[in-house]
Protein backbone atom coordinates (compact mmCIF):
# COMPACT_ATOMS: atom_id res chain seq x y z
CA UNK A 1 0.00 0.00 0.00
CA UNK A 2 0.96 3.36 -1.06
CA UNK A 3 1.36 5.59 2.12
CA UNK A 4 2.47 8.49 0.08
CA UNK A 5 -0.69 10.21 -0.54
CA UNK A 6 -2.40 9.26 2.85
CA UNK A 7 -3.11 11.27 5.43
CA UNK A 8 -5.41 12.05 8.35
CA UNK A 9 -6.34 14.93 9.80
CA UNK A 10 -8.52 14.67 13.35
CA UNK A 11 -10.23 16.89 15.27
CA UNK A 12 -12.09 16.21 18.32
CA UNK A 13 -15.86 17.44 19.03
CA UNK A 14 -17.58 17.16 22.58
CA UNK A 15 -21.18 17.57 23.69
CA UNK A 16 -23.07 17.43 26.94
CA UNK A 17 -23.47 13.90 28.13
CA UNK A 18 -26.54 12.05 28.90
CA UNK A 19 -30.60 12.53 28.17
CA UNK A 20 -30.87 16.24 27.89
CA UNK A 21 -33.96 18.50 26.92
CA UNK A 22 -34.66 19.32 23.82
CA UNK A 23 -31.94 17.44 21.97
CA UNK A 24 -31.90 15.00 19.70
CA UNK A 25 -29.34 12.19 18.52
CA UNK A 26 -29.01 14.11 15.25
CA UNK A 27 -28.20 17.64 16.68
CA UNK A 28 -25.75 15.99 19.38
CA UNK A 29 -23.87 14.30 16.26
CA UNK A 30 -24.08 17.74 14.56
CA UNK A 31 -22.70 19.37 17.16
CA UNK A 32 -19.84 16.73 17.71
CA UNK A 33 -19.02 17.42 14.29
CA UNK A 34 -18.88 21.23 13.83
CA UNK A 35 -16.69 21.04 17.09
CA UNK A 36 -14.43 18.71 15.29
CA UNK A 37 -14.02 20.22 12.30
CA UNK A 38 -13.55 23.35 14.08
CA UNK A 39 -10.86 21.89 16.87
CA UNK A 40 -8.80 20.45 13.01
CA UNK A 41 -8.90 24.24 12.12
CA UNK A 42 -10.80 23.09 8.96
CA UNK A 43 -13.89 24.22 7.40
CA UNK A 44 -16.54 22.16 6.22
CA UNK A 45 -15.81 22.23 2.49
CA UNK A 46 -12.44 20.35 3.63
CA UNK A 47 -14.24 17.23 4.41
CA UNK A 48 -14.36 14.06 2.23
CA UNK A 49 -14.78 11.41 4.43
CA UNK A 50 -17.39 11.22 7.54
CA UNK A 51 -17.45 7.87 9.90
CA UNK A 52 -19.97 7.79 12.63
CA UNK A 53 -19.92 5.53 15.90
CA UNK A 54 -22.00 2.60 15.87
CA UNK A 55 -25.56 2.51 14.73
CA UNK A 56 -28.23 3.39 17.20
CA UNK A 57 -31.90 2.39 17.24
CA UNK A 58 -34.07 5.99 16.42
CA UNK A 59 -35.86 7.01 19.68
CA UNK A 60 -39.35 6.39 18.64
CA UNK A 61 -40.09 10.30 17.66
CA UNK A 62 -36.41 10.27 15.41
CA UNK A 63 -35.47 9.38 12.09
CA UNK A 64 -32.61 6.27 11.73
CA UNK A 65 -29.60 8.10 12.03
CA UNK A 66 -27.85 7.71 9.52
CA UNK A 67 -24.10 8.75 8.39
CA UNK A 68 -25.92 10.19 5.19
CA UNK A 69 -28.04 11.91 7.24
CA UNK A 70 -25.69 13.76 9.40
CA UNK A 71 -23.96 14.51 6.12
CA UNK A 72 -26.91 15.41 4.64
CA UNK A 73 -27.52 18.12 7.49
CA UNK A 74 -24.02 19.39 7.53
CA UNK A 75 -24.30 20.50 4.11
CA UNK A 76 -21.04 18.52 2.88
CA UNK A 77 -21.45 15.16 0.42
CA UNK A 78 -17.98 13.19 1.41
CA UNK A 79 -16.38 10.89 -0.79
CA UNK A 80 -16.55 8.69 1.79
CA UNK A 81 -18.95 7.48 4.42
CA UNK A 82 -19.27 4.83 7.35
CA UNK A 83 -20.18 3.69 10.79
CA UNK A 84 -18.04 1.97 12.85
CA UNK A 85 -17.57 0.47 16.63
CA UNK A 86 -14.43 -0.78 17.53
Amino acid sequence: MNREKTCAIVGVGYTPQGKVPGRTSLSFHLEACTNAVADAGLSKDDIDGLICYRHFPAASNENDLTPHLVAQHLGIEPNYLSQDAN
